[in-house]
C-alpha cells in the first residue's frame, strides 16, 4: 500500500484536496513504488501486460502474485481511492474479482493483503466518549474511566479534553495512528478520534463496502471451491478472527483474518487491549446490500480466535484474542494427508479457537489439498527478548462444492 502517511485518504475533504496533502500522497505514491516494487510510474506506463503490477482507474496500483501454484496474493492498493465514504473505489473491484474468479483450477487459497483488518474488535466505547466531547456534551466517570484519565463524578467537556488527550493517543495507536500525522495532529484539533475510526473497515462509514467485500469473495470461494483469507496489519497488535457459518463449519463462507503489525512501531497499553476485547456483542455480516445489525443472526457470523491463552512469560491472560507485543506471522503450506501420515498432524481449528498439534488432521479427503499455517513470532519481556510462538492457527483447504 502507498505509504503516505497513517490514515492517508480518511482526513477531512478540504485536508485531503490540499495541494500538500496531494503532493504528499504523489512522493508516497513514487517511493512505493520505487522501494517496495522496483519500478517507476514512467516504466509502467510503458508495461502492456498485467503481470507486475496494474491500474484499473489510473489511482492506485495492485498486484496478483503466485506463490506457487496452489497459492495466490492479492495486494489491492487501500490508500489511494479512499476517502471518507470509500477504501476501494467501485470499477477497481469489477476489474480485480474478474481476475481472481478465473484464476486456474490449481489455485487453492487466495490471501488478500489489506492494509487495515477487515475482521476486528469494535472500538464503540471509544467513538461514544470522542462524540461526546466533538458535539460539547458532558460525560460520566465511567466512560472516561476506560481511558484511565478522569476521576471526578462528572467532567466537563472543556476540562476534560487535556485529561482524554493522552488516552485517545493511545487509542489512535490501536488504530494504527502512530506514526508522523498521529504526532503532529491534535485529536482536538482539524483531526479528532472520529475521523480516525472512520478509516477502519468496521466503521459505519464503510459498512456496506465492508459486507459487499466478503460476500462477493464469498461467492467467488463457492464457485471457485477457493479458501479466501485477509492478511492485514497497521493496528499494532496480533491476532487472528474469521467469518463463518456456524452450521456449516470451514464451507466458502468461512474466511480467515489473520492481522500482524509492524515490528516497528510500539504497541497500544494494556487498557486499549481490554477496550478492544469489551464488547460481547455477536456480529454477523447482513446480507449484500443491507447495513450491519447488531446481534441480528445471518449465516455468517463474525468471530475471533482466543489464541493467546497465555502470555510471553507463560502466565495466563485474561484478554486472549489480540496480543499488545511487536511480531510478525509466519505462513506454511502443507500437505494434511502427508504430515497425519508422519504422526504429526494439525487439526484445522473449530471457530474461536486456535488449532493444536497432534489433530485428526484435515479431514479433507482428498491427495494434494493443502492447508495453510500461520504461526505469530512474539516478542519477548525486554528490548532483545526471546521470540515466543502462537499457533498455528490452519486455514484449511475448501472442499469442492462447499
Amino acid at each position: 500500500m502507498p505509504p503516505s502517511f497513517d490514515g492517508f485518504g480518511s482526513y477531512p475533504e478540504h485536508m485531503q484536496s490540499s495541494n500538500m496533502f496531494k503532493n504528499i500522497g504523489r512522493l508516497g505514491i513514487e517511493m512505493y513504488l520505487l522501494f517496495q516494487h522496483h519500478t517507476t510510474l514512467d516504466i509502467l506506463r510503458h508495461v502492456s501486460t498485467d503481470h507486475d503490477l496494474f491500474t484499473i482507474t489510473g489511482t492506485g496500483w495492485h498486484f496478483v502474485k503466485y506463490l506457487g501454484p496452489a497459492v495466490v496474493l492479492v495486494g489491492v492498493d487501500c490508500r489511494s481511492e479512499r476517502n471518507q465514504h470509500q477504501v476501494i473505489a467501485g470499477p477497481t473491484y469489477q476489474g480485480i474479482f474478474p481476475k481472481v474468479a478465473m484464476l486456474p483450477p490449481t489455485v487453492q487459497h487466495c490471501l488478500w493483503m489489506v492494509s487495515v483488518p477487515i475482521i476486528y474488535p469494535r472500538l464503540e466505547t471509544a467513538e461514544t466518549i470522542a462524540q461526546t466531547i466533538t458535539t460539547g456534551k458532558r460525560a460520566v466517570t465511567g466512560a472516561y474511566n476506560v481511558l484511565g484519565k478522569v476521576t471526578s463524578s462528572v467532567a466537563g467537556v472543556v476540562g476534560a479534553k487535556d485529561m482524554v488527550g493522552s488516552g485517545f493517543d493511545s487509542v489512535k495507536r490501536a488504530v494504527g495512528k502512530s506514526g508522523l500525522m498521529g504526532s503532529i495532529l491534535s485529536p482536538f484539533g482539524e483531526l479528532d478520534l472520529l475521523d480516525e475510526l472512520r478509516d477502519q473497515w468496521t466503521h459505519e462509514s464503510k459498512d456496506l463496502e465492508r459486507t459487499y467485500f466478503i460476500r462477493t469473495l464469498q461467492g467467488i470461494a463457492h464457485q471457485k471451491s477457493l479458501r479466501m483469507t485477509f492478511l492485514s496489519g497497521a493496528v499494532n497488535v496480533c491476532g487472528a478472527g474469521l467469518v463463518h457459518d456456524p452450521a456449516h463449519p470451514s464451507d466458502h463462507k468461512t474466511i480467515y483474518q489473520i492481522i500482524s503489525s509492524s515490528v516497528v512501531n510500539g504497541p497500544p497499553p494494556s487498557y486499549i487491549l481490554k477496550l478492544l476485547h469489551s464488547s460481547n456483542k455477536a456480529l454477523y455480516v447482513p446480507a449484500n446490500g443491507h447495513r450491519s445489525t447488531p446481534s441480528h443472526p445471518t449465516d455468517t457470523k463474525e468471530d475471533m480466535m482466543e489464541i493467546f491463552q497465555t502470555d510471553v512469560t507463560g502466565q495466563a491472560r485474561e484478554h486472549k484474542k489480540l496480543m499488545a507485543r511487536r511480531n510478525y506471522a509466519a505462513v506454511v503450506a502443507y500437505d494434511p494427508e502427508a504430515v497425519v501420515g508422519q504422526g504429526q498432524g494439525l487439526a484445522p481449528p473449530h471457530p474461536g479457537a486456535a488449532a493444536t498439534p497432534g489433530g485428526s488432521g484435515s479431514g479433507s479427503g482428498k491427495a494434494g489439498k493443502l492447508n495453510l499455517a500461520i504461526d505469530f513470532m512474539v516478542q519477548g519481556e525486554g528490548s532483545y527478548g526471546q521470540v515466543v510462538k502462537f499457533g498455528p492457527v490452519v486455514v484449511p483447504s475448501l472442499e469442492h462444492g462447499k
